[in-house]
């Protein structure tokens, strides 16, 4: 070769190996062939937000950086979440075309909504051949209450009517902030669906629960028709994703049993009324109070136009002393006086019972129900059978030294001679309890009889007789407002009917004896008929 020829060759090489080089400096992404290659890079690739109070609305944002770092242009397609139900969002790329080294961006933005750890992740689409879509990772923690209410429907099933079911709602706290209960909004068309927010344990509201805290409130049915009925408490709070949440309740009512009591108002009430008195010298100023205000006692039954037998017992053997057997509505009230003077007899002896008035009544009472016995006609089967005591010593008939419940076993013999043992009362004119009065020892025995039958106790240290004895005579005559019920009714489902016309006013039910009772200027006229229609309670425990 020539020496110029060489000089030649090296030119040519030197140049061929300065074109490579100039090539190579452009880096990885060189396009060899001539036709230049897009390459993606983001920065950064995963974000980490700080934990932010979602109840208060605050949110959080990052910018992400995209940067074309190929020899072409660089096409972003598309940018979007894998779950955009969650709380992350992002907006719009500042340019989808991305010369070489030329950038752009997005923001991506937190925005919680309750409490949570969020996960999540933006994709970024484009033309790049390695990297068609770039994940970037985002993290997030929603700090906030959370309300649960427990349980969210709840159905009472199928109750017997008048039974009651409770079923407590417990509401918790299971976020990781305070959650505050302000507000509880009941509605119901029905009234057998009751809200109670157990106020007394928990405080008025607001109410505030620490996270994991919990607390009860309670929703009753108790049916009175056989109506489904349903009803729906909202529960308002401060969080911040379910500000409100409803919850619901439902039932049905059934009927187990229905009766109806008929009865017929008698024109007058009957009454049989019987004293036992004691004789004893130490009651001669109490025997002069009773026989000098007994005409008080008798208008008063008149006045109450009721239909009355009176006697009183005080000989060992039963038997009513005098010619008349009994004091009726035919007396007046002068001859009425006269009479119970006969049959207390005062100026007479005295037995050995004087001062035990259960035997005496329990000899009169024999003697009046046997057909040929001394009082035979004294007490009737139909009428309300009233005994009153009068004594100032303790009540001292066989059994009152060894069993201080004595008495129960005369109330238990006298009550056998009704039909209905609520037609029996016992009243007492004594010493008063406990102490007595005066020269008087306590009624003990008697007041207790008094006490359980209803009855009255009138002292014997009271200085107005004729207000005692009309008191005496209102509380012994017949009641004509009180009809006893056979059945126990579902006080909501009474019916109450007067000669077939339903009434709604001047009654009651009176749980304590099962009767529907009538206010005074609402008793029925003699002659009407009443009838009284109600549901019977079922077995609430199934």
């Amino acid at each position: 070769m020539k020496a110029g020829d060489l000089t030649i060759a090296l030119s040519v090489f030197a140049i061929a190996c300065s074109d490579y080089e100039v090539k190579s400096t452009n880096g990885a992404n060189a396009d060899l062939s001539g036709d230049g290659t897009p390459e993606i890079s983001v920065s950064p690739v995963s974000i980490s937000f700080p934990s932010l109070d979602a109840s208060s609305g605050l949110n959080a944002t990052e910018v992400v950086i995209v940067t074309n770092v190929g020899d072409a242009d660089l096409h972003i397609s598309d940018i979007y979440l894998e779950d955009d139900t969650g709380p992350f969002s992002l907006n719009a790329i500042s340019s989808p075309l991305l010369p070489p080294a030329g950038t752009a961006q997005f923001a991506v933005t937190f925005a919680p909504t309750t409490a949570a750890s969020n996960i999540g992740i933006a994709h970024i689409e484009s033309d790049d051949p390695v990297r068609p879509v770039v994940d970037i990772s985002l993290n997030g923690i929603g700090v906030a209450p959370i309300i649960d209410i427990t349980p969210n429907a709840y159905d009472f099933g199928t109750l017997y009517i008048g039974c009651n079911s409770e079923q407590y709602l417990t509401i918790s706290n299971v976020g990781t902030a305070e959650l505050i209960i302000s507000n509880f909004g009941f509605s119901t068309a029905s009234p057998d669906i009751a809200f109670d927010s157990l106020e007394s344990s928990n405080g008025p509201l607001p109410w505030s629960l620490q996270p994991n805290q919990t607390l009860d409130v309670s929703v009753a049915y108790n049916p009175y028709d056989e109506v489904s009925d349903q009803a729906f408490l909202t529960v308002t709070s401060n969080d911040p994703y379910t500000p409100d949440v409803l919850v619901t309740q439902e039932g049905t009512g059934e009927i187990f049993n229905e009766n109806q009591d008929q009865f017929e108002q008698p024109i007058k009430g009957s009454t049989d009324i019987i004293f036992a008195v004691d004789r004893s010298c130490s009651m001669d100023e109490d025997i002069n109070n009773v026989q000098n205000n007994f005409g008080t006692f008798v208008n008063t039954l008149a006045d109450m136009d009721a239909d009355y037998h009176v006697a009183a017992t005080v000989e060992d053997d039963g038997c009513i002393n005098g010619p008349d057997l009994f004091i009726d509505n035919s007396f007046s009230a002068s001859d009425a006086t006269g009479t119970i003077t006969t049959m207390i007899n005062l100026s007479g002896s005295y037995g050995m019972n004087t001062e035990a008035a259960f035997a005496l009544l329990e000899e009169c009472l024999a003697e009046s129900v046997s057909s040929n016995g001394c009082n035979a006609g004294l007490i009737r089967d139909d009428a309300k059978l009233a005994l009153v005591g009068i004594s100032d010593e303790q009540e001292q008939s066989p059994g009152y030294s060894s069993n201080s419940n004595y008495w129960q076993t005369y109330v238990s013999l006298f009550q056998s001679l009704k039909s209905n043992p609520d037609d029996l009362v016992i009243h007492a004119i004594g010493g008063d309890a406990g102490t007595g009065c005066g020269n008087n020892d306590p009624y003990t025995g008697m007041i207790e009889a008094a006490n359980a039958t209803g009855g009255l106790f009138l002292s014997l240290c009271a200085t107005d007789w004729g207000a005692h004895l009309e008191a005496l005579a209102e509380g012994s005559a017949a009641d004509l407002s009180s009809f006893p019920l056979t059945d126990y009714p579902v006080p909501e489902t009474i019916v109450v009917k007067i000669n077939g016309i339903t009434t709604t006013v001047g009654w009651e039910y009176n749980s304590s004896i099962n009767s529907v009772d009538f206010d005074t200027d609402y008793i029925p006229e003699g002659g009407s008929t009443i009838d009284v229609d109600y549901a019977v309670y079922g077995n609430c425990s199934q």
